[in-house]
């Protein structure tokens, strides 16, 4: 852990102390709601954090909660006004809003690694896809992912358990945005107080890494011309961050790492295309690293029609 941190900060040993006393506190507790219209209305006036002027970009479905709060026990949250994560999952999402301001319409999202349904939700509020494919190829997580879309009342949200390659064989090209929110070592549970023996191992981080290249570019495959593709993890080591999205735009020179204007300030100085960072000693959340990427229009190339081959599973909205 030592090691990791020192190849983090190599000429700043003061940061690379305050990040394992951050990481090995456990006590980043960085509450947050998404609001999502659902069958209980906001209360008004809701108690948010104090307001911070550097997040003056958080869209106002974004709730930051005082620590200590508990969203996932109130009420309003199995009514399914409102789902409950961390902000650094806020913060890691937030690069979609990138492809909001753009104004294009999003007929097509796919959140390629969905459970438990975060970035899914995220997606649905910023982007309002006419159709919203949430995929999950572990069993158990896709009953988590079905239970908390359905709770939410997402429009146009649609589960499905196909493994990326699937995926990438039966609907290429066929989304404007697709979300990899990667499995990956978890480094920053640790930062929350969570046990995560051997995440910091190097086989642990080698074989993420692997299997990580592996989902991007068949997620890539997915992406229409002129698409998006959002990498995300909760992960420090720069093998899972910076390295796949390398080794992607090395293989796809159609795709190019594009910034994103409100997380400027959390450049990844490992990369030398844009990519961000959020560590546990900002005190703004435990941790994630996040990349937007384009993919080139062809010439006179549209969004391909959807495949309906796919049998895409409604959402049910009674539960």
């Amino acid at each position: 852990m030592r090691r990791e941190a020192a190849r983090l900060f190599p000429d700043r040993p003061a940061e690379a102390d305050a990040f394992l006393a951050a990481l090995l506190g456990g006590a980043i507790d960085t509450p947050c709601v998404l609001w999502t219209g659902g069958a209980a209305p906001k209360p008004s006036p809701f108690p948010p954090a104090a307001a911070d002027p550097a997040l003056d970009w958080l869209p106002p479905f974004v709730n930051r909660l005082a620590p200590g709060t508990e969203p996932g026990k109130d009420p309003l949250h199995e009514a399914g006004a409102c789902y409950s994560l961390d902000f650094s999952s806020v913060w890691a999402a937030s690069a979609l809003l990138e492809v909001a301001r753009t104004g294009l319409p999003v007929p097509r999202v796919l959140d390629s690694c969905a459970a438990p349904g975060g970035k899914s939700v995220f997606a649905s509020l910023a982007l309002r896809p006419d159709f919203l494919l949430a995929n999950e190829v572990i069993g158990k997580r896709l009953a988590i992912l079905r239970r908390n879309l359905t709770r939410c009342r997402l429009p146009h949200a649609h589960t499905q358990r196909l493994d990326p390659r699937d995926l990438a064989r039966l609907a290429a090209g066929a989304f404007a945005v697709v979300i990899v929110d990667a499995p990956c070592s978890g480094q920053s549970l640790l930062a929350k107080g969570i046990e995560n023996p051997g995440a910091f191992h190097p086989a642990t981080v080698k074989g993420n890494a692997k299997r990580q290249t592996g989902i991007l570019t068949a997620a890539a495959a997915c992406v229409a011309p002129g698409g998006w593709l959002l990498y995300a993890t909760c992960t420090f080591s720069e093998r899972e961050n910076e390295g796949p999205v390398r080794r992607l735009l090395e293989r796809r020179p159609d795709f190019a790492a594009v910034p994103v204007a409100h997380l400027e300030p959390w450049r990844s100085p490992h990369a030398d295309f844009p990519a961000y960072r959020l560590f546990p000693h900002g005190g703004l959340g435990a941790g994630a690293f996040t990349a937007l990427l384009r993919r080139g229009s062809a010439a006179g190339g549209e969004i391909s029609v959807w495949d309906p081959s796919l049998e895409a599973y409604p959402v049910r909205s009674d539960g």
